[in-house]
């Protein structure tokens, strides 16, 4: 039988703290990971080529400038998709985040059962007022790995992360979706991810102001209400410590977040597709009026 190919698609900005420890990292799974620069002003660029030297599997794609949106990972799939099969899979990779298991079982789950989607739930790990203790004692630095500086997590979220290839069908660079949107069954079975979005308080408000004044401009990330990395430190009471080797774990709290949320955001879609349909159909009366 025929090696299924795992293809990454990561996009990133201004990631120069972590972006070699996540390349690196996804490169145990991935055939090949393309990397795609949203216009970073740091070294982030300079370290993925100088990593793609060393590391067959990491391909800078390219640098573009145009404003952030999910469509931009169409760029890549769309370049690429007609060279791999059907059974090939492609991870949506993003510059903070770590497969916290091998992607390649899950897969043969999803293709057993006819998927071509697969979930991921977020293992978020946060940066703590523990941590910012040590950071403010200089014992936390950038050259520990963060596997080893941060520690308290919460499982609180699920995203599509694994989709499968099609040759003949194109990604809408237009779409907000994290996967295109030809694919439509879910495999039942979820994978874990580690993400890492809050590391230090440098990292965590260059990561805020960015988020917030794209907010302010084109309406993306609205959670993001603050560009204060204060209010990202998060109460260790509430989390869990994660030692090497434990199962991961989900708290009721938590586990109330993520279904809560994640209704909501059904009931909002469901609105803005009737609000679509309804449009359509309303242009379409004014055409057989005319």
């Amino acid at each position: 039988m025929r090696r299924v190919k795992l293809c990454g698609i990561c996009l990133v900005k201004n990631e120069d703290d972590i972006i070699a420890q996540t390349l690196t990292y996804a490169a145990r799974y991935c055939d090949r990971i393309f990397v795609l620069d949203n216009g970073s002003t740091d070294e982030t660029w300079g370290i993925v080529q100088l990593l793609a030297q060393h590391n067959k599997a990491v391909v800078p794609f390219k640098q573009t400038s145009k404003p952030f949106s999910n469509g931009l990972r169409a760029m890549v799939y769309n370049a690429l998709h007609r060279d791999l099969s059907e059974d090939d899979w492609w991870l949506i990779l993003d510059s903070d985040e770590f497969l916290a298991e091998d992607p390649r079982p899950v897969i043969e789950t999803a293709l057993t059962e006819g998927a071509d989607i697969v979930k991921t739930w977020h293992i978020q790990f946060c940066f703590t007022e523990k941590d910012l203790e040590a950071w403010e004692q200089r014992r936390d630095r950038r050259d520990i790995p963060i596997f080893d500086r941060r520690r308290y997590y919460k499982i609180n979220w699920q995203e599509p992360r694994l989709f499968r290839n099609r040759p003949r069908s194109y990604w809408d660079v237009r779409a907000k979706e994290f996967v295109p949107d030809y694919v439509r069954r879910i495999c039942r079975r979820r994978i874990f991810v580690r993400h890492y979005q809050f590391r230090d308080p440098e990292q965590i408000e260059k990561r805020l102001r960015l988020r917030y004044d794209l907010h302010l401009r084109h309406g993306h990330f609205p959670h993001v209400g603050s560009p204060d990395w204060r209010s990202e430190v998060a109460d260790s009471r509430t989390l869990i410590y994660y030692k090497d080797g434990e199962p991961w774990r989900f708290t009721a709290p938590w586990l109330l977040y993520y279904y809560r949320h994640a209704a909501v955001a059904k009931y909002h879609g469901a609105l803005g597709r009737l609000r679509r349909m309804t449009t359509r159909k309303g242009s379409s009366s004014d055409g057989d009026a005319a």
